[in-house]
Parts: C-alpha cells; sequence; structure tokens
C-alpha cells in the first residue's frame, strides 16, 4: 500500500467515474494518476492479479430504499391578512399579546430550521464518500483482508463502512472468475438489527443466485467466520433494535404464536429493567389442529402452554360469526408422534366428517392402502366395499378453507377385487363410448349424404329442363311419389294453353 500510494496519485478535482475501461488502466499504470477513486482502485485490483495475489474488487451498492421515508414537513410562519388584522385589531389586549407570542414563537423555529438544513447541507458537501475498494487474499492466515486504497489502511472494516454511502446495505465482492459474493455482514456494524430489516430479500437472493460463489472450502471457512463475527457482536442499545434480532428477543417482540421456553429461561442481559432472552428460547406455538397436519398429537393431561383468541368462524347453525373463542396452543415439548387407528372388520376408521385425514403417509390407518383412483367409490358402493375419501390438505379460496381430496383408502384385502372391477368397469365404459361416437359419425354422415342429395334433386328440378331418368335416386318412397307428383304437375301447366279474362259489356 505504501508502493501505491506513492507511484499512484488521484487527479483533482475528484471526477466520479463508475466503470473505468481497460485503457483508462492502462493510461492509470503508465502515468501513475488517476482520473478517479473507482479508476485507482480497478488498477490495484488488476495489478494484484497479474502479480498472482488472489484479490477481488468489493462496491457498495447504493439502489433505492424498499421502503419510502416519510419527510418531515416543518411549519412556515405566514403573515396576517389584512382580514386577520382587522379582526386582531377588534380583540382584546389578552389575545393580542397571545398571537404575538405565537408568532415570535414561529419564527423562532423557522430559523432554527433554516439554520439546521445549511448546516445539514454543508456536511453533506463536506463528506466525500467510497463505495469502492478491494480485498486481498491472504494464504498464511487463510482469510480476506479489506484494503482501502486511499488512505492506505489494512484490515479496516470499519473504517470502509464510516466512509462508505449511508445507509451499507449490499456490499459485493467480484471474483475474477465473473461470480460474487454478499460480503455485507463483514461491513455493516448493524447487520443484525436495522440492515436485515432494510434488505430486500427474497429479491436479494433470487439476484445473487445468478452468478454465486461456487462453494468451495475458501468460501465455506469465509461463512463461518462472518458467522462468527456477528456472534461476538455487542448486545443492541436500544429496544427497537430487538425487533426480529437473530440471536436476541424481548417477552414484548413476541408474536401470537411465540412463548419464552422453558419459563425459567436465564436472560442473557438486561435494558431499562428488561430482561433479554436468547432466541434460542423463543418457541413456536400451535392448536391441536395445526400439529395434527404434522402428524403429532397433544399428550394426554397436557396444559395448554398459552391461550390466544381464535379467528373469526362462520358457525353454521345460528348463521352467525363467531369471534373472540378462546384457542389452546401447545409446543413441540407437548406432543407426540400420531398413531392411527387399524382397521377392523373391513371397516376403515375414519372421522367425524367420514373422511381419513392423510396430510402425511405416516397417518394412514393400518390393514389400509391409499388409492389414487378417481371413481372408484362408485365401484366399492356397488359391490358393498367399505371406501372412505383422503383429504390431504386444505385450499383457502372463494374467502374460506376447503378441504382438498385426493383418492380413497380401502382396506388391503379388498384391493384387489376393487382394481379388477374398477378395471372391467372403465372397459365397459369405454366400449359404450366409442359406440357412442361411432353411432354420431355415422348419423352425421347419413345427414350430410341426405343433404347432398336433396340438394341435387331440387337443383335438376327447378333450375334446368331434365328428365325423370335423369334425377339422383331417392332415399324413401316418400320422397319418390313427391318427385313424381311435382314433374306431372309441371307438364299439365305446360301443355294447358293460357286464357284471357274479358270484361262483359253491359
Amino acid at each position: 500500500m505504501k508502493w501505491v500510494a506513492k507511484h499512484f496519485k488521484v487527479s483533482t478535482p475528484r471526477v466520479t467515474q463508475s466503470n473505468p475501461e481497460v485503457k483508462d488502466i492502462l493510461n492509470c499504470i503508465s502515468s501513475g494518476r488517476a482520473q478517479s477513486v473507482e479508476e485507482l482502485v480497478y488498477t490495484c485490483v488488476a495489478v494484484c492479479r497479474s502479480l498472482g495475489i488472489l484479490s477481488r474488487l468489493v462496491l457498495s451498492l447504493q439502489p433505492l430504499p424498499a421502503k419510502r421515508n416519510k419527510e418531515s414537513s416543518s411549519d412556515e410562519f405566514e403573515e396576517p391578512t389584512s382580514d386577520d388584522s382587522e379582526i386582531q385589531e377588534k380583540s382584546t389586549t389578552s389575545t393580542k399579546n397571545k398571537s404575538h407570542a405565537a408568532q415570535s414563537h414561529a419564527q423562532t423555529r423557522s430559523k432554527k430550521i433554516i439554520s439546521t438544513d445549511s448546516e445539514g447541507d454543508a456536511l453533506a458537501k463536506k463528506k466525500k464518500t467510497t463505495d469502492v475498494w478491494m480485498e486481498v487474499y491472504l494464504e498464511q492466515e487463510e482469510q480476506w483482508m479489506s484494503v482501502d486504497v486511499i488512505s492506505g489502511h489494512i484490515h479496516c472494516d470499519r473504517h470502509l463502512e464510516r466512509n462508505a454511502s449511508d445507509p451499507l446495505l449490499y456490499a459485493v465482492a467480484y471474483n475474477f472468475d465473473l461470480t460474487w459474493k454478499d460480503v455485507t455482514a463483514r461491513y455493516a456494524s448493524s447487520f443484525l438489527s436495522t440492515t436485515r430489516k432494510q434488505r430486500a430479500h427474497p429479491t436479494w437472493s433470487k439476484l445473487l443466485n445468478i452468478h454465486r460463489e461456487k462453494p468451495s472450502p475458501r468460501s465455506k471457512a469465509e461463512d463461518e467466520s462472518m458467522e462468527k463475527s456477528l456472534s461476538d457482536r455487542p448486545m443492541p442499545t436500544s429496544i427497537s433494535e430487538f425487533k426480529s434480532h437473530p440471536l436476541y428477543a424481548l417477552q414484548r417482540h413476541l408474536l401470537k404464536f411465540e412463548a419464552i421456553y422453558p419459563p425459567t429461561a436465564i436472560p442473557v442481559g438486561y435494558i431499562r429493567k428488561e430482561p433479554v432472552y436468547a432466541r434460542e428460547c423463543v418457541k413456536n406455538l400451535h392448536s391441536r389442529e395445526t400439529w395434527l397436519k404434522e402428524a403429532k398429537v397433544v399428550r394426554v393431561s397436557e396444559k395448554p402452554y398459552k391461550v390466544v383468541k381464535a379467528r373469526p368462524k362462520w358457525d353454521r347453525y345460528s348463521q352467525k360469526m363467531v369471534t373472540d373463542q378462546p384457542l389452546e396452543i401447545f409446543g413441540d415439548w407437548q406432543i407426540e408422534d400420531y398413531i392411527p387407528p387399524p382397521a377392523v372388520d373391513g371397516v376403515v376408521p375414519r372421522n367425524a366428517y367420514g373422511n381419513v385425514e392423510l396430510f402425511l403417509p405416516s397417518m394412514l390407518p393400518k390393514g389400509t392402502k391409499h388409492l389414487q383412483i378417481p371413481g372408484l367409490n362408485k365401484v366399492a358402493r356397488r359391490l358393498g366395499i367399505d371406501c372412505a375419501p383422503a383429504m390431504t390438505g386444505w385450499d383457502y379460496h372463494s374467502g374460506w378453507s376447503h378441504p382438498v381430496y385426493d383418492g380413497f383408502v380401502v382396506c388391503e384385502e379388498h384391493v384387489e377385487t376393487l382394481m379388477d372391477a374398477w378395471q372391467a368397469a372403465n372397459e365397459e365404459q369405454e366400449q359404450r363410448e366409442r359406440e357412442k361416437h361411432e353411432k354420431r359419425v355415422y348419423d352425421n354422415w347419413r345427414r350430410l349424404i341426405r343433404g347432398l342429395l336433396i340438394r341435387e334433386r331440387l337443383q335438376a328440378k327447378y333450375f334446368r329442363n331434365v328428365t325423370e331418368d335423369d334425377l339422383p335416386p331417392v332415399i324413401d318412397g316418400a320422397e319418390k311419389e313427391v318427385s313424381q307428383t311435382s314433374l306431372s304437375n309441371k307438364n299439365e301447366k305446360s301443355t294447358k294453353k293460357p286464357t284471357t279474362n274479358k270484361r262483359k259489356k253491359k
């Protein structure tokens, strides 16, 4: 770094260059003068890589924030109008004194705000941010070392954070093989509290997976080092930073289905006389129905660890929405595995609604089999075999939760009989559909041929002089009689002489 500071200088005034080109880097190496900080950092990375030193470029990205900050607007003092002055003249002396006091207070407040804004602008202009730096891998220490090329500092994570643009949300390290790695946890001191809340986690994860660094022992060791540094960081100093913190939790920030377990958990610290618990002590609680979806049931004689307000539920009998009902919830230390009841005498065990709850394969009753075949219940009903629909989950649509069914549950001794009967029923159904299709095809052809024959006969009859021998064959006797009658009538009309009507004279 001393050699870099001695041989390379940044030209003044400072120029911002987001993406220096190759010719700019070559000019910087030959002349020893960089046009911007970015160009100097790019040049140092290129020189290190040409010398065989493993290095990478780190950029602090500054995208638009996920949430818009509410700008506090200052109240400006407005001078009274003529109407207001007339009203003030008619008012009492005490009212005048109060109005003058309020005006003077508003003027003083506006002056303070103006001075504060000007001071903030001046400080912002003085501060020069650096969002580009480099990292060098140390083979002996087996870790990455941060380097500030401008000041020459090394191992300066906090120094780079202070000089970077605020807030530092996305710090990305670019490798020589065009892959990148998210190293924000190393440089952001508030990564576990405020930084995590401001980052767009789903979108950022998808974008990062495009050119993510390939897994390697070096990358794994770096991840472990960053996780260790995060766990060694001090406890937050404000209550708001404890919300959704991955290491610590407060009782006031627990969600509806969360609780501290065990109840005698020892706090890891205190903030304003309020105990701070480790995040490991926060457990998720669920109701009996929710645990059943995971093939778990609450043990007998277990008391609910917490009672909360249940969601509104529609009552079919009273036709009203039931609210403010208590809901008992339990933890994972109060449950056991669900043991399904066995099938007895060819009868499938089912719930009160007549179906089998089969959220997981382990919930299948003993002595039964799950057949995912449509229309099996009709065949079973015809043969007198017990068959129950399998409910595999819930689907929320049309404003309510609806059960999802997939197949049927039957006893194992009836599987072969049902399958043979279902296969035979399917073959019969296919045969009926085939015959129906053929009949429809023949009917359509018959209708088409009849229409064509009628069309030819009508054209021959009314549009050209033809004899009876030229007419196409008829289909049935009725049409033949009609055609012969029409032909004879035509001949009679042609042989009959026309008559003229004469007016009788009086």
